[in-house]
Parts: structure tokens; C-alpha cells; sequence
């Protein structure tokens, strides 16, 4: 607490290990010792993706200690007894790769959600090459029209179109556009 203290930081000890991080924690330092364990996997089993990073501190390497590091999803190791060189850095560097995986989900995320888009949009085209004996481009000229008259994204047009006729999305979706 002192070496945190000295370097800034404002520490709050809680002890025992608690069930769920504090949402207001910045970086949790997690004891993993042999008296914690089942303290720790009950911590282990309420993380999240929006838990804060955590930093083990151990005192010991063993197969046991480094498998429960490892479930941890420990950012950094911090070894007894606590020397202040490196604390600063290892606080930095687990905070630095939460805040990358953070953006790395929230990028991941939209990705997902772009492709789902597209794919609703694939699929209502080929419901209009289907349904009118229209080719590609004149499928996405009239959910483009039909979007700009509703005022709406082409992808809200598109979930409509196959929200009307969801077997006949289904079953286009799996073989292709007409003629292929």
C-alpha cells in the first residue's frame, strides 16, 4: 500500500478477496496464494469483459499458482516481496492492454454488426431477384429508393422485407441468387 501510495495512486485494500471487482477500480492487485484460492476462482467466475485489469501478486512459482494466474487473466505478475521498482510500469502496462482489448472489442462488435447488416441486405436483394426477376443491381437500386422514401437505413428496409417473408429468406439465403 505504501509503494502505491508513494507513486500516486490511491489504494483501497479489500480483504477477503472480494466476490466481484469494485466497478470504480482502475487496476486490481489479486493475491493468488494457496489460503485464497477458493476466494480467487469465486473472483475468477464473476469476471467480465468490463471487469477492471488485474495484476497477480504471488510469492511463488508453481504449477497450481500459474494455472490460477493464468485463469485470472492476470495482465501482469507482481512477485513477493514487493519491490517498487516496476510496480508503475506493470500498473501502466495492465491498464495499456485493458483499454487496447476494450477497443479491440467494441471494434469487433461493430464488425459483427456490419456484417449482419450486409448479410440482411444480401438477402433481401435476393429475395427481390426472386420475387420481381430483378438482377442484383436493380435489387439494390429498389431497397436504396424504398429506404430513401421511408427515410430509413438500407438495412432497416432490408430486415423488413425479411421479416414479411422469413421462409422464403431462409431458404435463399442457403441456396444463392436465382441462376447460380
Amino acid at each position: 500500500m505504501t509503494h502505491l501510495i508513494r507513486i500516486g495512486c490511491l489504494p483501497r485494500l479489500e480483504w477477503p478477496i472480494p466476490a466481484r471487482l469494485p466497478d470504480d477500480a482502475d487496476v486490481a492487485i489479486v493475491t493468488v496464494e494457496a489460503d485464497a484460492r477458493d476466494e480467487v476462482r469465486r473472483l475468477i467466475d464473476n469476471l467480465t469483459d468490463r471487469s477492471p485489469p488485474t495484476i497477480a501478486l504471488t510469492g511463488y512459482e508453481d504449477p497450481s499458482t500459474l494455472q490460477l494466474v493464468l485463469e485470472l487473466g492476470a495482465a501482469a505478475v507482481i512477485e513477493r516481496p514487493i519491490k517498487p521498482f516496476g510496480l508503475l510500469t506493470n500498473l501502466m502496462i495492465s491498464r495499456d492492454l485493458w483499454r487496447r482489448r476494450q477497443g479491440d472489442a467494441r471494434r469487433i462488435a461493430e464488425a459483427e454488426g456490419r456484417a449482419l447488416a450486409l448479410t440482411a441486405v444480401h438477402v433481401a436483394k435476393l429475395m427481390l431477384c426472386h420475387q420481381h426477376q430483378m438482377d442484383m443491381v436493380e435489387a439494390h437500386k429498389h431497397l436504396q429508393k424504398a429506404a430513401m422514401n421511408g427515410r430509413k437505413s438500407i438495412e432497416a428496409v432490408a430486415q423488413e422485407i425479411i421479416v414479411a417473408q422469413p421462409g422464403l429468406a431462409l431458404s435463399l439465403s442457403e441456396s444463392g441468387p436465382p441462376g447460380d
